[in-house]
């Protein structure tokens, strides 16, 4: 695949966590965000994971794509449904565990406040198996 084409079913990825379509059975948009909440983390643990074998990996994955999957995951987090909330929370917490892409400047995928994140996460997970 080409990174041209690699990059539009992203941003489709992406562009799927606005929809917020609603019709006589609801909330629809939510089935599609919750697959594509699915399809971004399952993308990124992919191409993370064989970075080293793709060459030109930033152009396939720049780290502002993997940041704009992060942001997007995280807003999802906080919409009002449950399901969506409890997908985003699973899929962040994947991500919380992929290591940084084993490329020159690997660095620039590093989620800011990474060791804060995985601490809290940590203690929302410890809190919520103990009540």
């Amino acid at each position: 695949m080409s990174s041209e084409t690699v990059n539009s079913l992203h941003s489709a990825l992406l562009r799927g966590l606005e929809d917020y379509s609603v019709d006589e059975r609801g909330d629809v948009g939510s089935w599609i965000r919750v697959v594509c909440i699915q399809g971004l983390t399952r993308f990124s643990e992919l191409l993370m994971s064989n970075a080293a074998s793709i060459p030109d990996f930033s152009v396939y994955f720049p780290p502002l794509k993997y940041h704009q999957t992060v942001a997007g995951i995280l807003k999802q987090g906080v919409e009002r449904l449950d399901n969506v909330r409890q997908e985003a929370g699973d899929c962040f917490m994947q991500l919380l565990s992929l290591p940084v892409p084993d490329v020159y400047n690997g660095q620039d995928w590093h989620m800011p406040g990474l060791p804060l994140l995985k601490e809290l996460f940590r203690r929302c997970v410890d809190f919520l198996v103990s009540s």
